[in-house]
């Protein structure tokens, strides 16, 4: 396998593993992920149906990131949820009155700094895996085409 593919390939695996356990983890604890959505700041001004709309963009995306011919669109949109996402967080460590707290962040033990830092690296490594993959070569054929 050639470096670019290899390349391309782990950061799929490792954004698809990123989704999977957001999404999981979320639907295994889903009211709470709810209340939690419903009184964070600027998000509850956007509804109850935020967190299914959440949750449906997490399984797609890791549907997309499965899928090896939807996988481009896939690493677009988990860059366009990624800094969206960042953006958020960079909004409210900056400027809302108050942060919240930190529990509907990735891994409900880390803060907000630390979720935004995380959040960076893993934009840089969807940056990586989208230059990767588009660089990306089919294997080589191992068969000889013969026409008659």
């Amino acid at each position: 396998m050639r470096p670019k593919n290899l390349i391309a390939e782990i950061v799929i695996f490792l954004l698809l593993l990123m989704w999977a356990y957001t999404f999981v983890s979320k639907v295994l604890d889903f009211d709470t992920f709810r209340r939690q959505i419903n009184g964070a700041y600027l998000l509850s001004s956007l509804g109850s149906p935020l967190p299914y709309i959440l949750q449906v963009l997490h399984l797609s995306l890791v549907i997309l990131l499965i899928k090896k011919s939807w996988r481009k669109v896939g690493l677009i949109t988990s860059l366009s949820v990624l800094l969206l996402y960042t953006v958020y967080l960079i909004y409210i460590l900056k400027f809302a009155p108050s942060i919240p707290c930190s529990c509907i962040s990735l891994y409900s033990a880390l803060n907000w700094n630390d979720q935004l830092l995380i959040n960076l690296a893993l934009l840089v490594l969807n940056i990586i895996g989208l230059i990767m993959f588009s660089f990306k070569r089919p294997p080589h054929s191992s068969h000889i085409q013969t026409t008659y």
